[in-house]
Formats: C-alpha cells, sequence, structure tokens
C-alpha cells in the first residue's frame, strides 16, 4: 500500500449528521455504507457519509457538504461534490450534537 492509498478522510462520526444525501433522480436517501455507482463508470463505491470540520476555537464538529466514498480496489477514501453523484445535501432539521 502506499501514502495515497493509506489516508482516509475524516467522515462526520454521528448518523444523524443533521444532512443527508438524496439522489436527484430517485428522490431517495443516500445512508452511510450504501453501494453506489461510481460517477465516471468505474465501478461501484461506498458512500461513507459527510465530511466533518470544525469552526476556529470551537470543537464542535460539524458536517461537510462534500461526500465521501470508498472505492474497494484498491481501499482508497476519494471525496466528490454531490452533483458528481448526482445528489444533493439536504437538511434534516435535526442538529449535530458530536464534539470533539
Amino acid at each position: 500500500m502506499n501514502d495515497f492509498t493509506a489516508r482516509s478522510i475524516p467522515v462526520f462520526p454521528d448518523d444523524d449528521s443533521g444532512i443527508r444525501l438524496v439522489d436527484d433522480t430517485t428522490g431517495e436517501e443516500i445512508k452511510p455504507d450504501q453501494t453506489i455507482p461510481q460517477p465516471y463508470g468505474h465501478g461501484p463505491i461506498t458512500y461513507l457519509g459527510p465530511t466533518v470540520h470544525t469552526l476556529e476555537g470551537d470543537p464542535t464538529l460539524r458536517p461537510g457538504r462534500v461526500a465521501v466514498v470508498r472505492y474497494t480496489t484498491p481501499a482508497t477514501d476519494w471525496a466528490f461534490l454531490p452533483t458528481e453523484l448526482n445528489a444533493r445535501y439536504e437538511d434534516t432539521g435535526t442538529t449535530p450534537h458530536t464534539t470533539h
């Protein structure tokens, strides 16, 4: 395994992040650990969840609006804008409560 494939992208750690990824074609939610088509036709990928970030001086973890996925061969995390996955993030009306 090389240095590139050994890296992982931080994913928001709570299933109820306050946002959900929705397929633009079907209107169905794409849930973490769900297998979805790779947008450029190179096989399936697994959606892991939204990215995670904090604000300066505040340890509260917040969900980002970038989708983190995993390729299986080689095992590599990657990030896509929702539009690249033919999807969008929607607010769920709940507030994430995970802290760092």
